[in-house]
């Protein structure tokens, strides 16, 4: 480790021997952590102030299959994958997910459409195949364009908070067309 370059080096503590050989360095930093960092709270800087928010701690702990069908094992996997993906994009996110590899995402649009859209075109960029992908969302779907538009695009399997006074828009598409939905009663949502 000492012979990369690095600035400074913060640990929770240093033994004598490491002490040792890391202050060989002349202009190299040391620092010991004396507590935790929180991880229950974020702080993004914005013009002219912070923007603080919680972060997001949650894992699918609900599996509400609400489709026209259960998912199978392998769209199961994919869901799962997808969520955790979804978790970590911005505000509007979408990810399109096949064998446990993301294939196409979207996010920080204005709308979740617009996500979604972003998130096909990029799979189409890539030559992915959308066909028996599945797709997360970080929010409710307030209309069925979503699952309408990941429909034709060849999704057959998605997971979504739920939460919308319209969930039986979705939920009606999904069971006309033999498409499968888990709602986890849980939102993502980064700023």
């Amino acid at each position: 480790m000492n012979s990369i370059f690095f600035e400074v080096l913060i640990a929770p503590a240093f033994e004598s021997e490491a002490l040792a050989i890391l202050q060989s360095k002349k202009n190299r930093i040391l620092l010991e952590q004396k507590q935790n960092l929180s991880d229950t709270v974020m702080f993004k800087g914005v013009l002219g102030g912070v923007l603080t928010q919680g972060t997001d701690q949650g894992n699918v702990t609900t599996w509400n299959e609400a489709g026209g069908r259960t998912c199978n094992e392998a769209e199961k996997a994919d869901l799962l994958f997808a969520n955790i993906v979804c978790k970590h994009l911005k505000s509007n996110a979408i990810a399109l997910v096949k064998n446990k590899q993301l294939i196409g995402k979207g996010c920080g649009q204005t709308s979740r459409i617009d996500s979604l859209r972003q998130a096909v075109e990029k799979a189409k960029q890539f030559s992915a195949d959308l066909k028996g992908a599945v797709m997360a969302s970080d929010a409710f779907f307030p209309f069925d364009d979503c699952v309408r538009l990941g429909h034709e695009a060849g999704i057959t399997a998605f997971i979504q908070p739920g939460g919308s006074i319209r969930d039986q828009d979705s939920i009606d598409y999904c069971k006309q067309n033999g498409l499968a939905m888990i709602i986890t009663g849980l939102r993502h949502f980064k700023h």
